[in-house]
């Protein structure tokens, strides 16, 4: 499974075919070279936007779906940057819109890289590439279980809110007070879930490695 929206199937792309290892170190790389560069380098930041639109356009990754999940991530981040500007020790010689600005870009290459790192990687094949880097092996395990089960808890949202909206009548627009009630019931839930997954597994003889039929496994 791949992000939504981004079409390339898997092994069409030229970037499909190298080891996560390298595409996980590389993206890692670029995010501390992003974050790391210093505020008054603004001059910088273009160039750092123009390697990250190459690798986006050798990906093959269509744009607009990256487009649209930066523009859903811009309102949030553009607030924090806001709020880490104003005490930020350049603001004073920079001024606090420029200051904001570079921590916004900053923040937004390295989602646009996260993005370009899961549509030309499966999940399971970035699992593998953290385990085979050495990654803590209850972390790979965590995660693994979370790709799993994330969808199970999608569904049992969809099914919350579905069940409400025919248990009451309200016009307008979204309900955030109902919204905010029901994400607190779906979390108990999936702790309540988590609690009688690890359970079970437990009782099977789990020991903190995922096994595959292949012989493979993802927490060793």
């Amino acid at each position: 499974m791949r992000f939504d929206g981004f079409d390339v199937a898997p092994g069409d792309g030229p970037l499909d075919t190298l080891d996560p290892r390298r595409k996980l170190v590389a993206a890692l790389a670029f995010i501390i070279v992003v974050v790391v560069t210093p505020i008054p380098w603004w001059w910088a930041m273009p160039v750092e936007a123009i390697v990250l639109l190459g690798v986006v356009w050798i990906s093959r990754l269509r744009p607009l779906p990256l487009l649209r999940r930066w523009l859903a991530f811009v309102p949030l981040v553009g607030f924090l940057a806001l709020m880490v500007a104003t005490g930020h020790p350049q603001r004073a010689r920079l001024g606090l819109l420029p200051v904001a600005g570079v921590i916004l870009i900053k923040n937004s290459l390295a989602f646009v890289t996260i993005l370009v790192l899961g549509g030309v990687t499966p999940f399971p094949r970035l699992l593998d590439g953290m385990r085979r880097l050495g990654a803590p092996r209850v972390l790979v395990a965590t995660l693994h279980f979370m790709y799993r089960y994330i969808h199970v808890l999608g569904t049992e949202l969809a099914r919350m809110v579905q069940a409400r909206r025919s248990r009451s009548f309200r016009r307008g627009g979204p309900d955030w007070g109902l919204l905010t009630g029901l994400i607190g019931v779906l979390f108990l839930r999936a702790m309540e879930r988590g609690e009688r997954v690890h359970a079970a597994m437990v009782a099977r003889g789990w020991d903190g490695t995922i096994h595959h039929l292949d012989g493979e496994a993802d927490g060793r």
